[in-house]
């Protein structure tokens, strides 16, 4: 092989990966959305089977101040609304736990996105999903909950966007490309 066909084969191949390089940066932050997306799910089913299994309240919530920090599914026994690590004979019930989002993720609420998902108004304000023992996702006070995480992952020069949706009586779906759940 000569000079000059050695230079035209870079310059190919060159043109080549530029070219994909774009079209993996979408791959790559679609992937991320929906694992984190199918993590969240899995986490939404498995809180609504136990409670099913044990007949009374499940919690799932974030472990720091926003669902990006990871998520812990227990049984809450001072009713705190917050997972508190056992110590002897106290503490919470741990089922499951999810460890931190990569940073390029980000969760939010739609209709407030000053407020993370699923922040209740009582005092002090909590964030958290909860399913009675019936399967039902409800506040603490009994009402019903119901609401959408945005997960958004802006990695490889793309947005990616998936909406999970919770409905009244616990089922879970996901929109894609679109901040709402209409």
């Amino acid at each position: 092989m000569t000079l000059i066909e050695g230079m035209i084969v870079i310059a190919i191949v060159a043109i080549l990966v530029a070219g994909s390089i774009p079209g993996f940066g979408r791959i790559l932050s679609s992937h991320r959305a929906s694992s984190a997306v199918n993590d969240l799910i899995h986490a939404i089913a498995l809180a609504r089977g136990e409670a099913l299994k044990r007949g009374h309240r499940v919690y799932l919530a974030p472990l720091g101040v926003r669902w990006r920090d990871g998520w812990a599914v227990f049984v809450d026994r001072n009713d705190d609304r917050v997972f508190d690590p056992p110590s002897g004979v106290t503490g919470d019930e741990l089922i499951a736990r999810h460890d931190a989002l990569p940073a390029s993720i980000t969760i939010s609420n739609p209709a407030n996105p000053t407020r993370e998902p699923f922040t209740d108004v009582g005092a002090p304000q909590r964030t958290y999903i909860l399913f009675d023992g019936h399967g039902y996702p409800r506040q603490r006070s009994g009402a019903f909950q119901v609401g959408s995480l945005v997960v958004t992952d802006r990695s490889g020069g793309a947005t990616t966007v998936r909406t999970i949706c919770l409905a009244a009586y616990g089922r879970v779906r996901v929109v894609v490309d679109r901040p709402a759940c209409s």
